[in-house]
């Protein structure tokens, strides 16, 4: 299982684990697919962040990244 944070920066976790991509968009974060948005936006924005913003349950963004083979550390 691949460990990501919540609080990491998207562009990161993007550039780290390309994989998380199709996650996110499912999700509605579909930002990280426009590289200006991600290469401006993306280096502040977290997760938690982003789907605070686009009104997504945590416990969906948890269950779904569970799902895709994703363990969530430092979910305070």
């Amino acid at each position: 299982m691949t460990k990501i944070s919540l609080q990491t920066p998207v562009r990161e976790l993007v550039q780290a684990h390309p994989e998380v991509v199709p996650v996110m968009v499912k999700m509605g974060l579909s930002g990280v697919t426009d590289p200006a948005l991600l290469n401006t936006v993306g280096r502040f924005m977290t997760l938690e962040k982003g789907a605070r913003m686009k009104h997504i349950a945590l416990a969906d963004l948890l269950a779904a990244l569970t799902a895709a083979g994703f363990e969530v550390e430092n979910n305070d």
